[in-house]
């Protein structure tokens, strides 16, 4: 495997995660109105909050990692991938 993909890979992957991360704590403080669920064993958390954040969460993660596996495999294989792919 070509370690420059690998490398823009990781580098999206990062990206990615980071964007992501930093869109639930604002997205869950909005909504909310509080910080999101750090520690599901502390009393003052409620259930129903742990399992809410942790389906929104995994969700965007995972589509979030898509978006950005493509898009870097789209940008990192550059022109002539894109002409034999119209062409096809």
């Amino acid at each position: 495997m070509d370690i420059r993909y690998n490398l823009v890979n990781a580098g999206a992957l990062l990206l990615a995660g980071l964007v992501t991360d930093r869109a639930l704590k604002l997205g869950w403080k909005a909504l909310t109105g509080h910080e999101p669920p750090q520690d599901p064993d502390d009393p003052g958390v409620k259930m129903w909050e742990v399992v809410t954040f942790a389906a929104v969460s995994g969700a965007l993660v995972g589509l979030s990692r898509q978006l950005a596996l493509r898009g870097a495999s789209k940008w990192y294989s550059g022109p002539a991938a894109k002409q034999i792919d119209r062409k096809a």
